[in-house]
């Protein structure tokens, strides 16, 4: 009697951990992904970054980026930074430059000036002003909550006063990515600076991989439970960006788990095999009960 007991309790515990387990993949997916054109011949590539990357990628410094062929297999790639370049012209070919949009704010005789850069690796801010102004200001980096000072110093724009160079531009040291740029101008009794535009200066990292030619690549991002990849390309990578890199291109961003890397239709399967088990549990505590009541009698 006591091994039917035991034999109907297994059998439940056997249902429930079926029915109710988690699949291993959940919360491990790549959220994102681009597809990498190339011209399909062997040989090195390069793909820039783009802004898509670095606002999507679950980890500031893009340790979840990852290549895959059209079989899902990891390519191995190295990132190629504005920090390896070796001359001014190569650190250039990193620059890009554009107006963004910001918002502002008055803090009693501070103006406060808001910037969205979606975690690009920015440098250099060009405020476009036609006033007249000597004033003092602090950049902080912002992730949230979390602020990082970043720059401090004077703007200045008197260009009747010989004695004072004009200086409309912010420069920090790159150093981590933000979310958000805060500028603080210190008016002191003067008159918020009338600003007609301001303009971000960033870098954008590149990817450097073997193309093996004849398949399709893509990138994937977007995945807070991986790490920094290890690939043996890495230890060449000096001789590599010596060499002729022919230039790739990434396409439009897909925000599904990119093929193969999850099963397709988790949920179909996952009933059909929860209904199986239950079927099955089912049968089986049919037969014990058939039998105690066959002993009891």
């Amino acid at each position: 009697m006591r091994s039917k007991i035991a034999t109907l309790q297994f059998s439940f515990f056997l249902f429930s951990f079926f029915l109710f387990a988690a699949p291993a993949y959940a919360g491990s997916s790549f959220q994102y992904s681009k597809p990498i054109q190339t011209d399909n011949i062997a040989g090195y590539k390069s793909v820039v970054l783009d802004k898509d990357v670095y606002a999507h990628s679950s980890q500031l410094q893009l340790q979840d980026l990852r290549i895959f062929n059209e079989t899902d297999q990891e390519i191995p790639y190295f990132l190629d930074s504005s920090r390896d370049a070796s001359t001014t012209k190569e650190r250039e070919s990193f620059i890009h430059s554009e107006d963004i949009p910001y918002s502002t704010t008055q803090d009693g005789n501070d103006t406060v000036i808001t910037m969205d850069v979606n975690r690009l690796n920015g440098f250099r801010l060009e405020l476009n002003t036609d006033d007249l102004f000597d004033l003092n200001y602090v950049l902080y980096g912002m992730n949230g909550a979390t602020k990082w000072y970043l720059s401090e110093g004077t703007l200045v724009n008197q260009p009747l006063d010989p004695s004072l160079t004009i200086q409309k531009d912010i420069k920090w040291e790159a150093t981590n990515p933000f979310s958000n740029l805060k500028l603080v101008i210190h008016n002191r009794n003067n008159k918020p600076i009338n600003l007609k535009s301001i303009r971000f200066s960033y870098y954008l990292d590149k990817l450097v991989f073997m193309d093996l030619g004849n398949t399709h690549y893509r990138l994937a991002y977007g995945n807070d439970a991986t790490g920094s990849p290890h690939y043996d390309i890495m230890a060449d990578k000096t001789s590599i960006r010596r060499a002729t890199l022919t230039q790739a291109t990434l396409g439009a961003e897909v925000s599904n788990p990119p093929p193969g890397q999850l099963p397709v239709a988790p949920m179909r399967h996952e009933l059909l095999f929860n209904t199986t088990i239950s079927a099955l549990v089912i049968l089986l505590m049919t037969g014990i009960g058939l039998s105690i009541r066959k002993k009891q009698s």
